[in-house]
């Protein structure tokens, strides 16, 4: 389904209320949604659960609202990112950790499982950098359309690309 379709599917949504192409655009999306949503919740299948329904909830609600200056799925993203950061802020069991608890990477026989690592390291840095390096890393998105979802200018969403990859880099070599 290519961006034309996108646009026409969403004609239908504002226009005629269609549920039906809304129910076309959650089923191309929600693969991804939930992708990045486990990036940036550590694995967390019960929370991505609840945001991603959020997330669909609120962009039935407000899909009128949608202008087409990005894509679907960046104006989805945003308000992906905005659920997400919500739901953190009230809980604080998804805040980060500091750079010097980062030893707890290491598995209880003092070997390390590297396709937990990363998981685990994304969970050690800010908030803002690790949506960052999801969006960039694990989404492919541009600086021009992290900036977008996050609504920070591209100079900002670069320098947090740079440096949660430094401390990723830090955080990994423990």
């Amino acid at each position: 389904m290519s961006q034309g379709e996108d646009i026409l599917l969403i004609s239908q949504i504002k226009l005629l209320g269609s549920r039906r192409a809304f129910d076309s655009l959650v089923r191309k999306y929600q693969g991804a949604l939930r992708r990045m949503l486990i990036g940036l919740s550590g694995g967390d299948t019960y929370m991505v659960d609840d945001i991603a329904q959020d997330t669909f909830i609120r962009a039935w609600t407000y899909i009128g609202s949608y202008k087409m200056n990005s894509s679907f799925k960046t104006w989805l993203y945003a308000i992906a990112y905005r659920v997400f950061y919500d739901y953190t802020s009230r809980t604080s069991c998804y805040k980060h950790s500091s750079l010097d608890s980062a030893s707890s990477l290491m598995t209880e026989d003092g070997t390390r499982d590297l396709s937990i690592d990363m998981q685990k390291a994304l969970m050690h840095l800010r908030y803002e950098e690790r949506t960052a390096i999801v969006l960039c890393y694990m989404e492919g998105y541009s600086y021009k359309e992290i900036s977008q979802v996050m609504l920070l200018p591209e100079g900002t969403v670069k320098s947090l690309i740079h440096r949660g990859k430094e401390h990723l880099s830090t955080i990994l070599k423990r």
